[in-house]
């Protein structure tokens, strides 16, 4: 069996199609979604339509929940709270229900469990090898743990350093070890290049595949700046500087 990976999709329905037409030639049976299907870009009803006619699991993630008043922005960057504000004017009632209906956490075949941001918290950002671990030990049962949130690629195993972090490329799944993966964001990019990222987890050959794909990105831009929204939200391209204390932090933090 293949599962799709894929999540903090954010309303960006030319990147998601991309991504979903990609897994469909590359014979993904069923999905597994980190949720934020909203926030930041321009077509949120059309992306949680479309996610869920999908086989599989997806959960709810922190923009969904602000999105429903379940949360508040405080923790928000102002152009997430922006879009946000916008996002909860404009959502459909089948969209709200829809939303409302996700879990906080689910599992998939394999032996896979998948939250947004970690077990515990939508909000709490897993970027670091040790917090991966910390994750794992949080749930022994499960084999692997599928989480979103950071927007950043990564696969870590229970007994080691990063397998993969920020990148793409394969990565082998040993049988005896337990992993956190993230597939990146399917719509909106914080590395230097706008790209779909997701991954192909492969239960039969144990493998991980990380895949970060060209999409139209003037359409997006386009239907942003329809809706009234600022056409670079699709795009967060890292500063030199917060990439670089990003990587020392998370040094420091063991990762």
């Amino acid at each position: 069996m293949r599962l799709g990976l894929i999540g903090d999709v954010h309303a960006n329905l030319a990147a998601l199609e991309t991504a979903l037409d990609f897994c469909d030639g590359a014979g993904v049976d069923e999905y597994v979604c980190t949720g934020d299907l909203v926030g930041y870009g321009p077509q949120p009803d059309e992306c949680v339509a479309r996610v869920a006619t999908l086989p599989g699991v997806c959960v709810v993630g922190n923009h969904d929940l602000i999105a429903l008043e379940e949360l508040t922005t405080e923790r928000c960057i102002p152009l997430a709270r922006q879009s946000l504000e916008w996002t909860t004017r404009v959502l459909g009632d089948e969209t709200r229900a829809t939303l409302r209906a996700l879990p906080a956490g689910a599992r998939s075949a394999g032996d896979v469990l998948v939250a947004h941001g970690s077990l515990a918290d939508p909000e709490e950002y897993v970027r670091t090898a040790t917090q991966a671990r910390e994750q794992l030990e949080a749930a022994p049962g499960a084999r692997i743990i599928v989480l979103g949130h950071t927007h950043e690629t990564l696969a870590v195993g229970a007994r080691g350093q990063p397998l993969l972090a920020g990148g793409t490329g394969e990565v082998k799944l040993e049988p005896d070890e337990r992993y956190v993966l993230n597939p990146g964001s399917i719509g909106q990019s914080r590395q230097r290049s706008a790209r779909a990222r997701l991954a192909v987890l492969d239960l039969e050959r144990s493998t991980v595949v990380f895949h970060a794909l060209r999409y139209d990105i003037a359409a997006c831009r386009a239907e942003l700046r329809r809706r009234g929204l600022p056409e670079d939200a699709c795009h967060l391209p890292p500063r030199p500087l917060r990439r670089l204390v990003g990587r020392t932090l998370r040094r420091m933090r063991g990762g």
